[in-house]
């Protein structure tokens, strides 16, 4: 069976200078720059998923009485409320492009 049909597309590494100001030098009108917005808060929203998975489940290992595990729970908190404002800013994304879309 061919494993690259369910590898998922290379984001681009935005830690990179040179990837930034490309991305950037793409984008020729304000619905393309809201459209790359929201790719990056989807590839945001999907790598805070993922660490929000492997805190829990090293917090599942943890006994409660390790000094680590309330440092763990309020950082969970705070990734979860990131997550809740990236989901609310792509929310906004997407309802300007449509406004933008229908102009």
């Amino acid at each position: 069976m061919n494993n690259n049909l369910f590898k998922k597309p290379e984001s681009a590494d935005f830690s990179k200078p040179h990837v930034q100001r490309s991305f950037l030098e793409e984008t020729y009108s304000s619905d393309e720059l809201i459209k790359k917005e929201l790719e990056v808060n989807k590839s945001e929203q999907l790598l805070l998923n993922q660490r929000l998975q492997m805190m829990g489940s090293f917090l599942n290992e943890l006994p409660a009485s390790d000094p680590q595990y309330s440092m763990l729970l309020a950082q969970i908190q705070m990734d979860k409320i990131e997550l809740s404002e990236l989901k609310l800013r792509e929310i906004n994304l997407t309802e300007r492009l449509t406004l933008l879309e229908e102009k």
